[in-house]
């Protein structure tokens, strides 16, 4: 146990989790649920303390997990200038206007910036190390691309853009405890979406919260954040229960697999053309400001909430466009190989929690 002693109180400092020889302490969790109050833009505050811990703890394990793998690779340098500009970038996606307006934020929810950088340097690290290992196993299919630039140059001549604001929570099968028979009766040509063919875009960004600073000390309470860990699988009927009971954004937070899950499941704007066309006819028929039925993919079930729909003129800069499609591709792919990857390290990384 760690003592730390200041002039207005004392904090018994203990490990709560091993991830091999990466140690997580309360302190660790206290600052863990203050940085997901900023990026989040309210919505864990709304969560309760035992649901708020354990999306803190869910994170801090797998910052843990990637700084284990990053520890072999010493080689990967993030120049400050790319390191800068994500973070304005990041903070742009959270709402801020201005840079100078996000560091005041951080000073009210007492969360330095240095400590913001070093989790946007850790995850830029970590997208560099898989770009190394799978850049040459990229492919990118033309005739899709050029498929959907088609698409594209058809929506320009109608001179509109039809795009919708979307949320999404995806759960791996791995965390399916039973899939409900009724849920599962979509009717569709294919029941089944392959990701690799028909997956949509996923940001990584994340939104921003603001909640005052709360010290984890309690035993009690870190113990139950812990046993919700484990219990990790749901039912799908269970989740759409939550999804009722607590809101979409907060069952993304707490329950989605996907990197948009702290920003509430959100991707934001997303133009017809960057889904496939199974995923848009779940889409078109689905009410503003509904959820789609589970819809089956390969690696388990994905339920999409459609917030918004807005129609714009479309003036295409085609080149351009077919580089954001490639680029879009890319990142899709990346982000498996990331998956995968990360599973591989995880499997081989010993996790232990202390309940004591």
């Amino acid at each position: 146990m760690l003592l730390l002693t200041s002039s207005n109180a004392e904090l018994n400092i203990k490990v709560i989790i091993s991830v091999g020889n990466e140690m997580i302490t309360n302190y660790d969790l206290d600052k863990e649920i203050n940085y997901l109050n900023v990026i989040t833009l309210g919505q864990i505050k709304k969560l309760d303390d035992q649901e708020s811990k354990k999306v803190a703890i869910d994170s801090l394990v797998k910052d843990k997990i990637k700084i284990t793998a990053l520890s072999n690779y010493k080689n990967i340098i993030i120049k400050d200038e790319m390191l800068n500009n994500q973070i304005i970038k990041t903070s742009q996606k959270i709402g801020f206007r201005s840079f100078e307006d996000f560091v005041t934020f951080l000073k009210f929810q007492e969360y330095e910036l240095d400590e913001f950088k070093k989790k946007i340097l850790l995850e830029l690290k970590w997208n560099q190390l898989v770009y190394q290992f799978y850049k040459n196993q990229i492919i990118i299919d033309k005739e899709k691309i050029d498929e959907k630039l088609k698409i594209l140059i058809a929506e320009q001549k109608k001179n509109v853009n039809v795009e919708y604001l979307v949320y999404e929570i995806f759960i791996e099968n791995a965390a399916i405890k039973e899939l409900n028979k009724k849920s599962e009766e979509i009717s569709t040509e294919n029941n089944i979406v392959n990701e690799n063919q028909d997956g949509i875009i996923i940001e990584t960004e994340s939104a921003s919260y603001n909640n005052k600073k709360k010290l984890i000390d309690s035993e009690k309470s870190i113990k139950e954040a812990i046993d919700v860990i484990i219990e990790d699988q749901i039912t799908i009927d269970d989740l759409i229960k939550n999804i009722k009971k607590k809101g979409f954004e907060n069952t993304a937070i707490q329950f989605s697999s996907s990197p948009s899950a702290q920003q509430g499941g959100k991707l934001g704007w997303v133009g017809e053309s960057k889904f496939s066309q199974l995923l848009l006819k779940f889409i078109k028929k689905t009410k503003i400001g509904s959820i789609t039925k589970p819809i089956p993919i390969s690696g388990g079930i994905l339920i999409l909430k459609v917030e918004n729909k807005r129609i714009e003129e479309n003036k295409i800069d085609l080149e351009k466009k077919m580089q954001e499609l490639i680029d879009i591709e890319k990142n899709r792919q990346l982000n498996n190989f990331s998956t995968h990857y990360f599973n591989q390290v995880k499997n081989n990384i010993k996790i232990k929690y202390f309940n004591d």
